[in-house]
């Protein structure tokens, strides 16, 4: 049963410690002893241009960040980047209330967010799904329940369109989502949140830092946070748990380490596992509400991560630096779920097929860098330079479990009562079925040359290897003796990745550039001989303008990109199928090609108006010239603004954001009504369309003082109705209702 309020606060603040409590006691008393203030409304001001931004957010009121290294982990400003870089502030994040990764993703430019399901969420970006995730610049991985991450804890999030192999090394040409995480504060501060809003869905946090000891050279933070919320599916409720701590401390003048600890926990019910679908038996559309969530009441997909990490910042000599860093993360699954997802409904219940299956499994990941960078001399001119080297394991591990389920337990009787489903049956041996295990090792270096006053050049090259196994073992039901042990191996050795960027210094606000990057992506599909398919391997260019106005609160953007994938695999119909019904594979050599154009002014256009603005375009074709990810949009643009009124009005924030797609659509299958020789529908290809729709989100924000402030946020005011995703496993998603939250902070 879910409990309609959240846990007390007051019980996570006692959670933070002595020291804590005691600076937060001792600020309360200095305050009373200060005379009593008059009562004219004080307001802190939220917008200073007199002077530019660093990398960090919080606190400046900004919608863009003054420095950023996600694309070449060279410290840069957005402009003096040669790709296109998009960043969701701690700023933003509060203004919207966008609280998970998702929700962020949602508002950030060129990004294409779409659920498979209630718990898994696909990202993608210019053609392609994002698959590379970092946090504080670590490599990290992820499974498919990343997006509930609580960006609570989160400074801002970067995101870097196109290839970025230089950073990464493996993946698609698509995108690379980079988390940075909050940081000690260097004075005490403190805040408090708790909201409510509809379908019972309540939050509260607490987050406090500042110095610890030794005069300010040890700090610390720490945040909690915790979400109890139902939904407008029938069914569907969950618990989220957020635990984030670190501790910084000045070690010399010269070095500086961090240590800290995030933990997050997710417990849900009702699971489902795919979508609804949208053709019933007799070849109709079967009309179902944005409710409908065919789940036994027992379905659950939970989720438990925890990670450790440990960062280290040395000065070496004038302005050269050696950082380290490590993080090791553990997460772990266990639930059962039952969805009835497959099929077409006829009018007495049958017809529908279920999708079940015990999650269960742990994931853990092992990464290492270590860098060195600088200012360097050449040619009368300083130009910097970045080298290192960093590694990055990854395991997955799932047990052997043996299926006790009786026959015909995934007929699903009547998908309009799964009440009575009895829940999984098996058996969970403790025994090791699988165990996936990749791993990358590699050198980067990056420099920025300064040509002239007016010419820079960004180079860089990553070179390393990448190991995949696959290790499956099968045993006897009877004595649980190990029977069979399979073992596949790639081996990618000598991979080199270049990134080359050339930029032109129009004014001291306006620059143009042209860069250059690829990556590739191991091949999971097979041959007929057994064997993997070389990788796959794309490129990335753009040419591109960038500004930047107002000390840097102001970043204007725009690239014209376009990008190709070779190797891509697809089935060989030259070869019969194996004998499990396997296909085969062969590369069709050139691949696809992805053009498109993009365009984002985000910051401060002037005083107390903060606005992000992007418009995307993107058309991607196959080998053949045939359109691809037709169920992504082609057209696509994002607006999220905020105004602090001005005089006697300037204790309210008002704001909007306004997200519009073009239509998209996706070939699926249709019933014809009738029946084959082994009582199956016979069904013929037909198209699933959502045409374009426009979503409309409002905040306010009052403050009545310096400390208390209240917030309102309405998403989705017209209650547009519309799939956000269609034609996956055959049928559609709805998108999220309109829904109302308010929610109440108060900080020191």
């Amino acid at each position: 049963m879910y409990a309609p309020i959240p846990r007390p606060v007051t019980f996570a603040l006692g959670l933070l410690g002595s020291v804590f409590t005691a600076q937060l006691l001792a600020a309360s008393e200095a305050e009373k002893d200060e005379p009593a203030p008059t009562p004219t409304l004080e307001l802190p001001k939220t917008s200073i241009t007199a002077q530019g931004l660093g990398a960090i957010t919080e606190h400046t009121g900004a919608y863009t960040t003054g420095s950023t290294n996600t694309a070449t982990r060279l410290n840069l400003s957005i402009r003096d980047t040669p790709q296109s870089v998009s960043v969701v502030t701690r700023q933003e994040m509060d203004d919207f209330n966008l609280n998970t990764l998702t929700e962020a993703m949602r508002h950030t430019t060129g990004v294409v967010v779409q659920h498979n399901d209630t718990d898994r969420v696909s990202y993608s970006s210019r053609g392609y799904s994002i698959q590379n995730f970092q946090i504080d610049g670590m490599l990290n991985t992820f499974s498919n329940m990343k997006t509930d991450a609580d960006t609570i804890i989160y400074d801002r999030i970067e995101l870097v369109r196109g290839a970025t192999g230089l950073t990464t090394g493996a993946g698609d040409p698509s995108a690379t989502i980079n988390m940075i995480r909050k940081r000690p504060t260097h004075e005490l501060a403190a805040k408090v949140g708790v909201s409510g809003g509809s379908y019972d869905d309540y939050y509260s946090y607490v987050d406090v830092g500042g110095p610890l000891g030794l005069d300010g050279r040890l700090r610390g933070r720490s945040v909690l946070a915790y979400r109890d919320a139902k939904s407008f599916r029938d069914h569907y409720a969950l618990k989220r748990e957020v635990a984030y701590g670190i501790l910084e401390a000045d070690l010399t003048d010269d070095t500086t380490l961090s240590v800290g600890y995030d933990y997050f926990n997710k417990e849900v019910q009702g699971t489902s596992w795919g979508t609804l679908p949208y053709w019933n038996g007799a070849g109709g559309k079967a009309g179902l509400g944005r409710a409908t969530n065919w789940v036994a009441p027992w379905s659950s997909w939970p989720k438990q991560d925890k990670t450790a990490f440990a960062t280290l910042d040395q000065r070496l000599f004038s302005d050269w630096r050696l950082k380290a860093a490590y993080t090791h993360r553990i997460s772990s699954t266990d639930g059962s779920v039952y969805y009835a997802g497959g099929g077409f409904p006829q009018a007495d219940g049958t017809g529908m097929q279920a999708y079940t299956k015990h999650m269960t499994g742990d994931e853990s990941m092992t990464a290492m860098d270590i860098n060195i960078s600088g200012t360097y001399p050449l040619f009368g001119r300083d130009h910097e330079l970045m080298f290192g080297y960093g590694e990055a394991t990854f395991v997955n591990t799932s047990p052997w479990l043996i299926d006790r389920n009786p026959e015909g337990y995934i007929q699903v009787p009547d998908w309009q009562n799964l009440s009575n489903v009895p829940k999984f049956q098996d058996i969970n041996t403790g025994l090791e079925q699988s165990r996936d295990t990749t791993q990358q090792k590699a050198g980067y270096l990056a420099t920025r040359f300064n040509l002239s006053d007016q010419w820079h050049a960004v180079l860089g090259t990553r070179y390393g290897s990448w190991k995949g196994t696959n290790l499956n073992k099968e045993y006897d039901e009877t004595t649980y003796r190990l029977t069979q042990k399979n073992k596949v191996t790639q081996l990618h050795n000598d991979m080199l990745t270049p990134y080359a960027g050339l930029l032109y210094d129009f004014t001291e606000h306006l620059t143009a550039y042209v860069s250059y990057t690829d990556i590739f992506k191991p091949s999971e599909e097979k041959t007929i001989n057994k064997t993997y398919l070389e990788p796959v391997v794309g490129s990335n260019y753009e040419v591109g303008l960038k500004g930047s106005f107002l000390q840097e609160r102001l970043n204007l953007s725009s690239a014209v990109f376009w990008s190709t994938q070779d190797n891509v695999p697809v089935i060989d119909d030259s070869v019969p199928r194996g004998p499990n019904g396997e296909e085969y594979y062969k590369s069709a050599g050139k691949g696809n090609k992805i053009k498109g154009f993009e365009i984002e002014l985000a910051g401060e256009v002037m005083r107390d108006w903060n606005m992000m603005a992007g418009y995307t375009y993107t058309h991607s074709r196959d080998s053949e010239g045939q359109r691809l990810n037709s169920a992504s949009p082609l057209n696509l643009f994002k607006l999220s603004s905020t105004y602090r009124l001005p005089g006697q009005w300037r204790a309210l924030t008002v704001g909007a954001a306004v997200n519009w797609q073009s239509d998209i659509f996706r070939e699926a299958w249709r019933p014809t009504g009738g029946k084959d020789e082994k009582g199956e529908p016979i069904t013929v290809a037909d198209t699933i369309t959502q045409k374009s729709y426009t979503l409309v989100d409002l905040m306010a924000r009052y403050e009545f003082d310096k400390h208390l402030s209240a917030t309102l946020n309405v998403k989705n005011l017209f209650d547009q109705k519309y799939y956000d995703n269609v034609g996956f496993y055959n049928g559609v998603f709805w998108g999220d209702p309109r829904t109302v939250n308010v929610g109440i902070e108060w900080k020191l």
